[in-house]
């Protein structure tokens, strides 16, 4: 009975000690497997997955510049330039002759005054143009006192301008003897007659119109 349970231990023993050898050598091809192949697998696994995830990232932002600085540069001033002042030179005195000085001293003769011109008065009061006139002319009778044998005599004052010529009738006097109704006709055929005169310039005169019808007609 004891050699059977020997027996038996021992094949028990050598079974176990080959399953332990066969153990030790599947950890020892799985450390070795582990270390050379499945390791470096899983290196490139991790490197890839880190390298993804690095290109993945996107690039940080570029840094700003840097402020630029100016250099400020002062220009030299150059002095104002200064403002010539002529010297002063005093004028040498003035000598005066003795001449010079009772020339001036002396007090200077009066001088005569110029002698007045006498001035020519003008006529006062309308004066008669005989003397002052060149040149008259006799008015015609006006055709309707003629027609009506009316006649009288007209007294008329005129001005005369600065080149002899009549200028206007300034004053007419009608006698008794001729109506108002004729009165206007005898003063035109008057007037009409006076733009012929040639008369001293600047004057007034008078002068007497007479109307008579003749007798022999």
């Amino acid at each position: 009975m004891s050699s059977v349970s020997i027996k038996r231990n021992s094949g028990m023993l050598s079974r176990r000690s080959a399953g332990l050898a066969g153990v030790i050598v599947f950890h020892a091809l799985l450390i070795y497997a582990l270390v050379t192949g499945l390791a470096q697998g899983v290196v490139k696994v991790i490197q890839q997955k880190v390298e993804v995830s690095v290109i993945s990232e996107p690039p940080p932002p570029p840094p700003p510049p840097p402020p630029k600085i100016e250099k400020v540069v002062q220009q030299p001033t150059t002095p104002k330039p200064q403002a010539y002042v002529p010297p002063v030179v005093n004028p040498p005195p003035v000598t005066q002759s003795a001449n010079a000085i009772q020339a001036v001293t002396s007090d200077p003769k009066p001088q005569p005054a110029p002698t007045p011109v006498p001035a020519v008065e003008a006529p006062k009061g309308p004066v008669s143009v005989k003397g002052n006139c060149t040149q008259t002319e006799t008015p015609e009778y006006p055709a309707k006192a003629l027609e009506d044998e009316i006649q009288g005599d007209v007294f008329v004052v005129f001005a005369v301008g600065g080149d002899g010529k009549v200028t206007g009738i300034t004053d007419v006097r009608f006698d008794g003897s001729i109506p108002p109704r004729y009165r206007s006709s005898f003063k035109s055929a008057i007037s009409n007659a006076l733009q012929s005169y040639a008369c001293r310039a600047n004057m007034q005169l008078t002068q007497p119109f007479h109307f008579k019808l003749d007798s022999g007609a």
